[in-house]
């Protein structure tokens, strides 16, 4: 493990345990959460609004059939096993098996050595349809359980869809105007993107656990459950990301599986903070203990298939 990785590592574990220890001191983080998973994905565009970004040549049909496996097959059969298996945590895997691809993504696919070009352009095509893509999903699953109906269906379909869109398109639209009127601004923060990266994952780890430090203390063996059920899906992340790999580009193999598991678990913590319930925000807490021990498979795989 390189020096990058060990930082990355060590900053974003240690950020959780001084989240749940010492609550009080991530009370003035808590409502800068937005912001800072905001300025992640503001990064992100940077890069992929960049004139010399890695432009992804040809291969639109398989990047499509990426995205529908990615957003919409996956929560599918993450429901399926979690209906069966946890059926506490069914909306939660939902909500995590269809969100989209981390924006820290490329720079997990960079410490992997992944195709690049191919995680920019699945994280960018997964994000704008995030806001069309998970409202039904998440619809679909209240309306099968009898949960809600009629007019507060709606009321979900539209509140999931409007939150998403504005955590998005904002990043989205400033990066571009960023690069347009500022190019010189944009080139200052892309330089300096790995420790704005480190300071904002681990800021939003601590204002993440520091605010669940009271219901993770109090309630042992529900914390536990939601931990089998966040490795539960970072299993079958990592099995369908090399199952999608199979027969690839080795680059491309491994810019496959890191899509696959690096989701943006902060994202849908957030909206299940603001729509859901316990069971969804635990969860999607959880998944941040695998999100980065997955960063070791990642490699493994890389240098399984020789790159």
């Amino acid at each position: 493990m390189n020096k990058d990785n060990l930082i990355f590592i060590i900053c974003s574990y240690s950020s959780m345990l001084l989240g749940v220890l010492c609550p009080a001191l991530g009370e003035p983080l808590r409502h800068l959460l937005p912001f800072m998973l905001m300025i992640q994905l503001l990064i992100c565009f940077l890069v992929t609004a960049a004139p010399k970004a890695p432009v992804r040549n040809g291969g639109k049909n398989e990047l499509a059939f990426f995205l529908g496996l990615k957003m919409l097959i996956t929560p599918l059969l993450c429901w399926g096993i979690f209906a069966l298996f946890l059926p506490r945590y069914a909306l939660g895997a939902i909500l995590l098996g269809g969100v989209s691809i981390g924006v820290t993504a490329p720079f997990f696919g960079q410490l992997s050595r992944a195709d690049i070009s191919f995680i920019i352009a699945a994280v960018v095509g997964s994000c704008l349809l995030l806001p069309l893509t998970m409202p039904v999903l998440v619809v679909s699953y209240l309306y099968s359980i009898g949960q809600e109906a009629g007019a507060e269906l709606w009321k979900t379909f539209f509140l999931t869809g409007f939150s998403l869109s504005l955590y998005i398109f904002l990043p989205f639209i400033l990066a571009k105007g960023i690069w347009k009127g500022r190019p010189g601004l944009a080139e200052g923060i892309l330089k300096r993107r790995y420790w704005i990266f480190v300071l904002t994952v681990a800021c939003c780890m601590f204002a993440i656990f520091s605010r669940y430090s009271l219901p993770l203390r109090d309630n042992p063996m529900m914390v536990l459950e939601a931990l089998g059920g966040a490795l539960l899906l970072a299993a079958l992340f990592l099995i369908l990301g090399i199952a999608s790999a199979r027969g690839k580009d080795p680059t491309e193999g491994v810019a496959r599986l890191v899509s696959m598991g690096t989701i943006n678990n902060g994202l849908m913590l957030i909206i299940a903070a603001q729509l859901f319930g316990l069971p969804e925000v635990l969860i999607a807490a959880m998944y941040s203990i695998p999100f980065f021990m997955l960063l070791l498979p990642y490699q493994r795989y890389a240098d399984w298939r020789k790159i």
